[in-house]
């Protein structure tokens, strides 16, 4: 037998990812392109660098102290990030069985609202009670912020899941 067979599998095919594998890879692709999203549009709108961003996610739980916490706080803000991310991923894991059996649905449209509704969960129920500094409403920014997080957030996040359970067990 061929190397390829063995590591192809039964049609073709890669064996199903382990639910460990499968949760840590969409936290971390979803994560980190969220995350450079951020940095790249807060360094556009408001001039805010990389560490700056991540303190501002860490001022969710330590409020405005996160700002003077330097290189630290940026570090909790990075935590705190990956942490929601990982949270989202196995919320959707966890319903996707249901999802399937409820829906004939499109991986991408439900991408696409999955992430849309991460943005409204985020920005209507979390950081309304969170301590993050209050900023004025700017359509500019949530229309990039909705955008980002429907296609680089919800879409990897949902592709991800939807391969596991497509995949076939060896």
């Amino acid at each position: 037998m061929s190397k390829s067979t063995i590591l192809s599998g039964a049609a073709g095919q890669l064996p199903r990812p382990s639910t460990t594998q499968t949760l840590l890879s969409a936290t971390l692709v979803s994560g980190v392109l969220d995350a450079t999203a951020g940095v790249i549009v807060y360094y556009l709108l408001k001039g805010l660098n990389p560490i700056q961003v991540l303190q501002y996610i860490a001022s969710g739980a330590l409020g405005s102290s996160a700002f003077e916490g330097g290189l630290l706080m940026a570090l909790v803000g990075m935590l705190f990030h990956f942490t929601i991310a990982f949270a989202f991923s196995l919320g959707f894991f966890l319903v996707y069985p249901l999802v399937q059996k409820l829906t004939n649905w499109n991986v991408y449209i439900t991408g696409l609202l999955y992430g849309l509704f991460i943005w409204l969960f985020m920005n209507l129920l979390v950081l309304p009670n969170s301590a993050i500094p209050r900023a004025a409403f700017s359509p500019l920014a949530a229309g990039l912020e909705i955008a980002w997080h429907m296609t680089l957030v919800g879409l990897p996040m949902v592709y991800l899941i939807k391969k596991h359970f497509d995949a076939k067990d060896f």
